[in-house]
């Protein structure tokens, strides 16, 4: 569906209001992220358990 208008602030108002409330994109990085903490948790270091300098 084309946009109603050609100016800025209407097409940005127009795809904010497309968007599905609560939903949220993940980050290009989550996986990369959730496999180290996933590596961390299986090996049992967590900050926790680090030691305190």
């Amino acid at each position: 569906m084309p946009n109603f208008t050609d100016n800025k602030v209407d097409r940005a108002y127009e795809s904010f209001m497309k968007q599905v409330p609560g939903f949220q994109r993940d980050p290009p990085e989550a996986k990369t992220i959730q496999r180290d903490i996933d590596k961390k948790k299986r090996k049992g270091e967590r900050k926790d358990d680090l030691p305190k300098r």
